[in-house]
């Protein structure tokens, strides 16, 4: 049931308007569990391959919050959204901020890892 909720969750919430996106994306592949700021986060990755969302974990301090990371022409751009604590919130984004591209593509990895599993 929560996973169901966290898909819709991530479905509606990237469905919004956004620039040039035009379709809703498929972010449902994964998911694994990561730690960022001291807080748990369930983490995504995107049907583009390059892009992943992060909700934070229902125990977590950031919760509710909802974070972004999708591919710049160069590096990644991270846009978070919420009402949980933020502190929590941006210390998650201060270490998210601080993960390489090829950081970045290693946790896109583990999702798709977790994915050839089920």
């Amino acid at each position: 049931m929560s996973r169901h909720i966290l898909l819709v969750a991530i479905a509606i919430c990237l469905a919004l308007p956004a620039g040039a996106q035009t379709a809703p994306m498929d972010c449902t592949v994964g998911p694994v569990i990561k730690t960022f700021g001291g807080s748990k986060w369930v983490v995504n990755s995107c049907s583009d391959g390059r892009t992943v969302v992060l909700m934070a974990t229902n125990d977590s301090p950031a919760f509710p919050c909802f974070i972004k990371i999708e591919p710049l022409t160069e590096g990644y751009n991270i846009n978070g959204r919420g009402k949980g604590d933020k502190q929590a919130t941006n210390a998650a984004m201060d270490e998210l901020a601080a993960l390489s591209v090829a950081d970045i593509e290693g946790m896109i990895d583990e999702t798709k890892q977790l994915q050839k599993l089920k």
